[in-house]
């Protein structure tokens, strides 16, 4: 149990203070420990029940480390952003990202998917009708753009304030 209250006290504290320092720190390591892929959630299984510390005291080293990024690498969790976007795609984000919206005409989603490929390196397509927009996966492909720019924001944020 930690002794941190809800994100939403800490997004409005003032962010030169010692405990919103402190919790920051604290969901910087939270992210940081996470487990990165499958190899994690192994490792973490044998950890607990105890098969890892039998099998290092017995072998000494297996060459579980390996096994683990190898597992980590072709079973990853979190599908992270290969390139970072221009200026102008920044801007686009920004705008679109603080509008409420109930509908994106034709432009806006290919342009979001545009987006999206040049950022995750994918070959994704403009759904043919809004009923296919959540089963093609176009509502996720948002809301990983959404999150890419967050994390954006609050980089460029920590680092005015440094």
């Amino acid at each position: 149990m930690t002794k941190f209250k809800d994100d939403a006290y800490y997004k409005e504290l003032d962010k030169r203070t010692k405990e919103y320092k402190l919790w920051k720190e604290f969901k910087l390591k939270q992210i940081e420990n996470a487990p990165k892929g499958a190899g994690d959630v192994v490792e973490a299984i044998t950890t607990a029940t105890g098969i890892k510390t039998v099998v290092d005291t017995l072998f000494g080293d297996c060459g579980c480390g390996a096994r683990k990024d190898l597992m980590n690498e072709k079973f990853p969790f979190r599908q992270k952003a290969v390139k970072c976007i221009e200026q102008e795609d920044y801007e686009y984000l920004q705008s679109f990202f603080s509008r409420v919206r109930t509908r994106l005409d034709a432009t806006m989603q290919k342009r979001l998917v545009d987006i999206y490929n040049y950022v995750f390196d994918k070959r994704e397509v403009v759904p043919s009708a809004c009923v296919n927009c959540s089963q093609k996966g176009f509502v996720k492909m948002v809301r990983k753009l959404e999150q890419y720019y967050k994390i954006g924001v609050e980089v460029a944020t920590q680092e005015e304030e440094e």
